[in-house]
């Protein structure tokens, strides 16, 4: 696997992380100041974070291309 694919997925992988802690750091705050929602707190904070996920689905999708295309320039052609 190319050096340039692992750094892009560490990235990618940060960033998910950082946005799950974000979304989980305001719960004190949230339901300190909120109502609870309809659905329950545990089904808003874990819709939030599955919204988060989607934000990375197009860059995990690149991702994959990226290195699909490079294993298959790396393969000699017969």
């Amino acid at each position: 696997m190319r050096p340039e694919i692992r750094a892009e997925i560490d990235r990618v992988i940060a960033g998910f992380r950082q946005e799950c802690l974000r979304v989980l750091g305001e719960t004190e705050t949230l339901r300190g100041r909120l109502p609870e929602p309809a659905e329950g707190w545990r089904e808003y904070f874990t819709r939030r974070i599955y919204t988060a996920l989607l934000k990375y689905k197009e860059e995990v999708e690149a991702l994959v291309e990226a290195h699909l295309t490079a294993e298959k320039r790396a393969r000699p052609q017969p």
